[in-house]
């Protein structure tokens, strides 16, 4: 087994020979030479201004902004669609469309269907068109989506738009992640990096805080309000949002390249240095075909679709949806009647601790939050299988005391590594002539063990019982933690060329 300091000694003695080998070693070595990353400091640049990227950035979040009050739209109008006697449509609260909680269901899951076949589209788009052009076009099925919903006079109208809000997520699921890790600085790549899941959970506490009784908007109205921030999106990538230098470059149109560059690092900064190592990491693949699925599994590329892959499953199996899902159930036990407070508090804390992370990305590195996230989140499983087991034999200060920690422990643990860090590895580990269809493939698994873990989860608590589905749940994470430490490269502070370099020359070690 790897130590942790074996594997990020092996990053930063990263050692690439100039004689005649294959073109490809021939360049990343003009990247990385005799310990060079192992001395490795951020060049200063001269000028360089922070201001424009974050701009960027904050426009280009809209989409997992959007992406977020997605995911929670069907918590807050589940009442307004249903009712609590809502067993004729005579009986059924102004406005819903009778739908049985069955029906209700599958509307909250088909989100999962739309967003695999977004992500499926996704890396197409990417590749073919540039990754500004992909996240602007994201915002159509988003509004397409929330304006059907807003009128939809029928169920089946209904499901349609929740399945075009879906498309809408698959793709931004991809397209953010690449565009936001394509124009930032290395220095700022995993806060910037970690901004798009700040967005999502913004995004649910926006959802919940809109969809409070208390504001009084129906079902139509909250659908209204999903249409501001995919409209903002779509105005963003048509009139502001520059193309990402990276893309521009693989695609021959170096000198956009170099004016992106200056808009995002500023007019007066030396992008030269930055511009050179970009070329010089495509042109090591310059002339080969374009890369296909099967591409994503030759030798050099299953060590990156082991770690993206990996990862991209195990949190989906860490049991968060399952966490937040019984949240309400949890805290009504410890006596929290109302399900609203309930479901603000833990988004709430979900943003608070997504702030953490993103301070916390550069300084303590992906490796460190990844291995704390998912030891935290085993430990607070293995207390929620405890409570479950035992809550009957507890007093009703120690069950509250139990319970609730044992959740929020969750929730924090989650929002601090594992929730963000996937995505963020996604976006960086993959070579540049391959990222979009490799993130597509690794988005369109992700989804696909999101829709089977939210179809199987009410079976496994039947089965299992509660107690046993969490226990099961600890293991997971325990394997997560495992997984992490042997495999996962520490990524901190380096560039897209040298994490590329990095994989091309532990290639050339093995063969």
């Amino acid at each position: 087994m790897a130590s942790t300091d074996g594997i990020e000694d092996e990053l930063n003695e990263v050692s690439l020979t100039t004689n005649d080998e294959e073109n490809r070693n021939i360049q990343s070595s003009r990247l990385l030479k005799n310990d060079e990353l192992s001395s490795y400091q951020i060049p200063s640049k001269d000028h360089e201004n922070t201001l424009p990227v974050f701009f960027a950035v904050a426009l280009a979040v809209m989409g997992p902004l959007m992406f977020g009050f997605s995911l929670g739209f069907t918590s807050p109008i589940s009442a307004s669609l249903t009712g609590p006697d809502c067993t004729s449509p005579s009986s059924c609260p102004s406005g819903s469309l009778s739908l049985t909680s069955a029906q209700l269901s599958l509307f909250g899951s088909i989100i999962n269907v739309g967003a695999m076949v977004g992500a499926a589209a996704g890396g197409h788009l990417t590749d073919q068109y540039g990754r500004r052009t992909a996240l602007t076009l994201a915002a159509l099925p988003f509004l397409a989506g929330y304006m059907l919903m807003a009128v939809a006079p029928s169920y089946a109208l209904l499901v349609c738009g929740r399945v075009l809000t879906g498309v809408g997520v698959g793709i931004v699921s991809l397209a953010c992640p690449i565009y936001i890790a394509e124009i930032s600085p290395a220095k700022l790549r995993g806060m910037l990096g970690a901004a798009n899941q700040l967005a999502l959970t913004v995004g649910i506490l926006l959802v919940y805080v809109c969809g409070l009784e208390a504001l009084g908007l129906s079902w139509r109205g909250l659908a209204c309000v999903g249409l501001v921030p995919p409209t903002v999106l779509l105005f963003a990538g048509i009139f502001y949002l520059p193309e990402t230098p990276r893309w521009l470059c693989a695609a021959s149109r170096v000198e956009e390249a170099a004016a992106s560059l200056r808009r995002l690092r500023g007019r007066h900064a030396d992008v030269d240095t930055e511009l050179l190592e970009i070329q010089d990491t495509l042109s090591a693949v310059a002339g080969q075909p374009k890369a296909s699925y099967k591409d994503l599994f030759v030798p050099g590329m299953r060590a990156q679709m082991l770690i993206v892959v990996g990862s991209m499953m195990l949190q989906q199996f860490s049991g968060v949806n399952a966490v937040v899902f019984y949240s309400a159930n949890i805290l009504r036990d410890a006596g929290v009647e109302q399900a609203d407070i309930a479901s603000l508090a833990v988004a709430g804390i979900q943003v608070v601790m997504t702030v953490v992370c993103c301070q916390l990305m550069d300084r303590a590195g992906r490796r460190a939050l990844l291995l704390t996230s998912a030891g935290g989140m085993a430990a607070s499983a293995s207390l929620l299988a405890t409570y479950f087991l035992c809550k009957q034999s507890l007093s009703p200060a120690v069950s509250m005391l139990v319970s609730v920690g044992s959740l929020m422990g969750y929730i924090i643990f989650f929002s601090l590594g594992l929730g963000a860090i996937p995505w963020v590895l996604m976006s960086e580990i993959f070579p540049a002539h391959t990222r979009g269809q490799a993130s597509s493939l690794a988005t369109f698994i992700n989804w696909s063990c999101s829709f089977l873990v939210t179809e199987v989860f009410k079976s496994m608590m039947d089965t299992l019982t509660p107690a046993g589905a969490f226990m099961t749940y600890a293991f997971e994470l325990l394997a997560t933690v495992l997984f992490v430490f042997v495999l996962v490269p520490e990524t901190k502070g380096r560039s897209l060329e040298q994490i590329e370099a990095y994989f091309l020359n532990k290639e050339r070690v093995l063969q």
